[in-house]
């Protein structure tokens, strides 16, 4: 056992692992369509404001009767992996369970993404069929595999009369693979993260305990199910606690609103940008006593920002942090904190914490030489757990490289907090190892430096980026989105009260905007070929 004064948090190492007998989310599903029936799982709301809803019986039945109809008609079983690319509807979500019934694996695929993205991963992974959700546009079919076909409507489809496809289920076990999702990409070339149905339920079982998630609960939910937070947070987990998700096609800053009134969620799952919206376009948001907090994650939480919300909305944010290949979340703000050390670690911070592990999750913040940092030192964070990935498809040596030493190494950096009223343990997140730059032998952490820059009252966003250069071996730009009329002068000497002369940045470029993946985070490669490659006029530091 670690030390108490190493950042150091996890249970021992020879921990026995789950037991064989332990449900999965399928299990969760057939024992809450018995005890709750009638009761409300899934209401999706469609980009007219139309709501189709689904309860825990209607999604164990139709989606046992859809698996049937895609066992057969594009050959849907164990060893298969059928792509999907889904919308935030009700075909989507069965489509997904359906799936799981068969016993294959599901590849989900950004429903925009571009046709030469989508073959290079179905390719991976053998894949010959994509299904498409219905609310999306229909795609000319390209040459060889993989086919599209789009998603029948699921009355349509899981009505027993229509053909006669018998409803079927395959018992599934833990180990087996569930989903697949390629890492976003943003500091390296995209991965095949593949999660197993022990990842799906583990993490679900997790959310449940953390948030206290229960029958009767609901939650709103925006984001994308094709991401990892979008499915595991907004899916996944009340189909296993028994609450009632409303499944928003997507965020709508002017009908977000009347949502969170009409529905009266207890949890609302948000990105920091949705909450940027919603404090410029909820004029009079009025008490709403129902919503406990917002749950944030995909990119940085500002103190501003969070600020501003428990002013204007007077709801707390609750920040969390996880990758693709710890499933969804891995540590979480919890709830009751009190005032002062909401204040303490949110409010009043530069750098808001997300959180505490997740009921089962092992943290450690570890040295490069692979030694626990003290507490308050920044190192890499790593975690182990039963949601912790399976591996990278195809990729052994990136799959032994991140789970080294018994851990998964997330090549994120952060320090711990160790509360002493309650021992509780606080994960701060300061940056990627990949994101620091070394200008003549020093190094600087481009993440802190994109800080200094978004607290600059005229810059609505901020990213930077390292360039080779001949001498120093690197050299950073910065870019900025400034507020209408605003101007580069006097950003360097914002930098140089922080940073060294020697790493400030040689240029900062005003763009219209900054490169982002859907879920906010910034794209430094692209970023760095769009400087490298600009022949507009800059502003140069004198």
């Amino acid at each position: 056992m670690a030390r108490r004064n190493e950042a150091v948090v996890t249970p021992p190492a020879g921990r026995p692992g789950p037991p064989r007998n332990r449900a999965t989310v399928l299990d969760h599903l057939a024992r809450n369509a018995r005890a709750l029936g009638p009761a409300p799982y899934l209401t999706a709301v469609d980009p007219d404001g139309g709501e189709d809803t689904l309860t825990f019986a209607d999604a164990e039945l139709l989606s046992r009767r859809l698996a049937g109809r895609l066992r057969e008609e594009v050959g849907a079983a164990a060893g298969v992996v059928v792509g999907l690319a889904p919308a935030n509807d009700v075909s989507s979500v069965l489509a997904v369970l359906a799936l799981l019934r068969t016993g294959a694996a599901v590849l989900l695929l950004g429903p925009h993404d571009p046709p030469e993205r989508v073959r290079a991963q179905t390719a991976r992974l053998g894949v010959r069929t994509v299904l498409r959700s219905p609310a999306l546009p229909v795609r000319a079919q390209a040459p060889g595999p993989p086919r599209q076909l789009t998603l029948p409507g699921v009355r349509r489809a899981c009505d027993p009369r229509a053909d006669g496809r018998p409803a079927v289920d395959r018992a599934v076990a833990l180990p087996d693979d569930a989903l697949v999702f390629a890492t976003s990409g943003s500091t390296a070339a995209s991965k095949l993260v593949v999660q197993s149905h022990l990842n799906l339920v583990s993490n679900a079982e997790m959310l449940t305990r953390h948030h206290g998630l229960r029958p009767g609960d609901r939650l709103l939910g925006c984001l994308p199910i094709h991401h990892v937070n979008g499915l595991h947070f907004t899916v996944l987990a009340p189909l296993v606690a028994g609450a009632h998700v409303v499944l928003a096609h997507g965020f709508d800053p002017l009908t977000h609103p009347r949502l969170i009134v009409r529905h009266r969620p207890r949890i609302a799952s948000v990105v920091p940008s949705v909450l940027d919206a919603l404090l410029e376009t909820w004029r009079r948001p009025g008490q709403q006593d129902h919503l406990g907090c917002f749950v944030t994650a995909a990119a940085p939480l500002t103190s501003g920002t969070a600020r501003s919300v428990a002013q204007r909305l007077r709801v707390p944010v609750v920040q969390g942090y996880g990758l693709t290949e710890t499933t969804n979340f891995a540590t979480t703000m919890p709830h009751g904190l009190t005032e002062d050390l909401y204040r303490r670690l949110v409010l009043d911070e530069g750098i808001p914490s997300v959180g505490v592990p997740l009921p089962g999750t092992g943290l450690a913040v570890l040295r490069e030489d692979g030694t626990p940092a003290a507490p308050g030192e920044a190192g890499e964070v790593c975690m182990r757990g039963p949601h912790v990935m399976s591996r990278y498809e195809g990729n052994p040596e990136a799959t032994g490289r991140a789970l080294r030493g018994g851990w998964f190494h997330s090549e994120d950096l952060g320090r711990i907090w160790r509360d002493p009223a309650s021992g509780r343990v606080f994960l701060t997140l300061t940056g990627r190892i990949k994101n620091i730059a070394k200008v003549g032998g020093e190094a600087v952490s481009l993440d802190e430096m994109d800080r200094v820059l978004r607290a600059v009252p005229e810059v609505r966003d901020a990213a930077c980026a390292a360039l080779p250069h001949r001498l120093l071996g690197e050299q950073v730009v910065a870019a900025v989105v400034l507020a209408p009329g605003a101007a580069t002068a006097g950003l360097r000497e914002r930098l140089a009260a922080v940073f060294p002369a020697a790493v400030l940045p040689h240029r900062i470029v005003a763009l219209d905007a900054i490169p982002r993946t859907a879920t906010g985070k910034v794209l430094r490669p692209d970023l760095a070929r769009r400087l490298a490659a600009d022949e507009h006029p800059v502003a140069r530091p004198r």
